[in-house]
């Protein structure tokens, strides 16, 4: 009487089942990893955005008159940027050699549908002559 052979190795079934397993894992792994991109981009952006407003607040007073408004582009037209100083009104301050403004710069950036912007906003102060 013959002995049944032993089968070594993976049947179809099984070597289907993992490879679905797989691929289910992989692509997963490649969402995750597209918008870990993704918000990187993003996380850029707004690096530069502020690095642009804190710059265009550093200009008001020096390059840039507190009572004037200003506009531009900065990066190959890729981000917007408006700025905007209004006087502040207040009982408080009373005759002085100071004036006070509030001074607003705001950034915008990327596409129609997915626009972003963001705001900084001071006080500075200009010598009445």
């Amino acid at each position: 009487m013959a002995r049944p052979r032993r089968q070594h190795g993976f049947s179809l079934l099984e070597v289907l089942v993992s490879f679905s397993i797989l691929a289910l894992s992989l692509g997963v792994l490649m969402q995750i990893f597209s918008l870990s991109s993704r918000n990187a981009g993003v996380s850029a952006d707004y690096a530069k955005a502020l690095t642009i407003a804190e710059s265009r607040l550093a200009e008001v007073g020096e390059l840039i008159a507190l009572t004037d408004a200003a506009a531009g582009q900065e990066l190959d037209g890729r981000f917007d940027w408006r700025l905007n100083s209004v006087p502040i009104e207040s009982e408080y301050f009373g005759p002085s050699a100071v004036a006070p403004y509030r001074v607003t710069v705001t950034v915008e950036w990327g596409s129609a549908g997915q626009r972003r912007s963001l705001s900084l906003e001071t006080v500075k102060l200009e010598r009445q002559q």
